[in-house]
């Protein structure tokens, strides 16, 4: 019964979990990698998670235009264009640590606040959390996995967990003793009390190691970055093996990256040695400039160049100055269809006819003739001598109506003003087809601004960046944490600093002393057809 009981247990847990991810995909609207790591991060929690997250994307829409109104599925698509649940991944997990440890999963006093103040208040948890003392004549029962130990069990020695999630070293450390990706390892040390036959044991650091061997945190008591004192038992973890292979391979972050102990806090000659050994851990830009600084190596040749494929909903991300163009209309039933996108979308559309607007009046025709060529000339004069003579019957008089310049014409006799109205709307729509022209220019030269537009059409823009300008544009700690954030991936970076630093997107914006020239073989094309329609 009892074993029935847990296979039911563990069947209804796996339901939940698939359901709340279906949610997220298929309600919610979240792609499959977004929907995967909230899942992953915040459980049954996810969905009320994906909505605070689709709020802090309009607070980063809002800082790149605040007059921007986008819908709901705007935001979520938007979001789902630049990753926000991955480089938000350190603070969601710094938000759901401070729910299920120091709320005790109770969110009912802070299910309403925005992520921002949810997450400050996560940080003024974690940095609250105080230092938990030592146990007395402590009885390891953790695998022991390095031992620097005397005779008599008095030193340091690292501990695997054998979890995730472990409460002894959350009292212990002060921190939250919790990680996502990895299990959890803890630098422990036994040392006597003076004067008595007792020992205390206290843990000295947390590190958490996952699966795919990967260094995901190593933090001191409350998320304190390890002290000095304790590389040469850190150091030795990095040679540690098993089953063949070394148990860490490679560098992660998870929550503030900043305190994590990194190998650049070694002294360079202990980090020179570990560099003959393994040279693979030092694949990231960090140890990279260190072992250049230090001569070690030659300043290695990197490519600066990325290519982002930007959706045509996406382009406001990049450019400054997008915002909604009104495309609802009603149907015969009086409802409302269709959907408000922004300019740069509807630029790249090329169905932007309704934003021109065109200052005319009633005798704007008058200067439109000078563009009608000779065969037009020549039919707008037989309409006219058609509806004059319709008009004058047998008083029409062909000598006096040819003394008429076409001007008086047209007053005289195009009484319907369809003719007029003809002349008027072709030239309207070559303006506006010149207008047309003009915003994709803006948009494409605003784009250069960024980098190379190699494709720039209804499907989206293809853009060549060379980034240096950018990574140069910000002090070294933040990118540094942006690089430890998306694992040295420049395409990431880049997304990463845009989206923080606004003073660096190129803005768009019309010139309100720019007029449009007509160019006259597509006046004269439309003329024609509207006149052919006259008959």
């Amino acid at each position: 019964m009892v074993m029935k009981s847990l296979i039911k247990e563990h069947l209804k847990r796996l339901i939940l979990e698939v359901s709340k991810k279906d949610i997220l995909i298929n309600k919610v609207g979240l792609s499959i990698d977004n929907a995967t790591l909230i899942d992953q991060l915040c459980g049954s929690l996810s969905i009320w998670m994906a909505n605070k997250l689709i709020d802090y994307q309009l607070v980063i829409s809002k800082g790149h235009n605040p007059n921007v109104d986008l819908t709901k599925q705007d935001l979520i698509t938007k979001m789902n264009g630049n990753n926000l649940p991955t480089v938000q991944r350190t603070k969601i997990t710094s938000i759901m640590d401070f729910i299920r440890i120091g709320l005790n999963g109770n969110i009912s006093l802070i299910k309403d606040l925005p992520f921002k103040e949810l997450y400050d208040q996560s940080q003024e948890w974690h940095d609250s959390l105080e230092l938990g003392t030592g146990q007395i004549n402590y009885t390891e029962e953790n695998p022991i996995v390095l031992d620097f130990r005397n005779e008599d069990g008095i030193g340091f020695y690292w501990v695997n967990l054998e979890t995730k999630n472990s409460t002894e070293e959350c009292k212990r450390m002060g921190h939250c003793g919790t990680s996502h990706y990895g299990i959890l390892y803890s630098l422990r040390e036994t040392k006597k009390l003076p004067g008595t036959k007792y020992t205390i044991n206290n843990s000295i650091s947390t590190a958490a190691i996952g699966e795919d061997n990967i260094l995901y945190q190593l933090k001191g008591p409350r998320n304190s970055k390890p002290k000095e004192e304790y590389h040469q038992y850190i150091l030795p973890l990095f040679y540690v093996e098993e089953d063949g292979e070394y148990l860490i391979q490679g560098f992660g972050s998870e929550y503030r990256s900043d305190q994590d102990f990194k190998l650049s806090d070694l002294p360079n000659n202990v980090l020179i040695n570990l560099y003959k050994n393994r040279p693979e851990l030092f694949d990231t830009r960090r140890l990279q400039k260190k072992l250049v600084d230090l001569g070690i190596i030659e300043k290695p040749e990197i490519n600066y160049m990325i290519t982002l494929e930007i959706s045509p909903d996406d382009v406001g991300r990049y450019v400054d100055g997008d915002y909604l163009v009104s495309r609802r209309r009603k149907n015969k039933e009086g409802n409302y269809v269709g959907r408000d996108i922004g300019l740069f979308e509807t630029i790249l559309s090329g169905d932007v006819w309704d934003l021109w607007e065109r200052y005319s009046d009633n005798d704007s025709w008058k200067y439109d003739i000078d563009y009608c060529d000779k065969e037009n000339d020549v039919k707008i004069e037989e309409l006219i001598k058609k509806m004059a003579m319709e008009e004058m019957g047998e008083d029409f008089d062909e000598e006096e109506f040819d003394f008429l310049s076409i001007e008086d014409k047209l007053k005289e006799y195009d009484s319907n003003w369809d003719i007029r109205s003809a002349i008027s709307s072709a030239s309207n729509d070559a303006q506006a087809d010149d207008y047309v022209s003009h915003l994709l220019k803006e948009l494409r030269s605003a784009l250069n601004e960024l980098g190379t537009v190699e494709k720039m059409d209804d499907t989206g823009v293809t853009l060549h960046v060379d980034v240096r300008n950018y990574l140069d544009s910000v002090s070294e700690e933040y990118l540094d944490e942006y690089m430890d954030n998306c694992n040295d991936d420049l395409k990431c970076v880049f997304n990463e600093i845009i989206s923080q630093e606004f003073d660096l997107l190129p803005k768009f914006s019309i010139d309100d002393r720019w007029t449009p020239d007509i160019e006259e073989r597509l006046f004269n094309e439309m003329l024609s057809d509207r006149l052919s329609e006259i008959g």
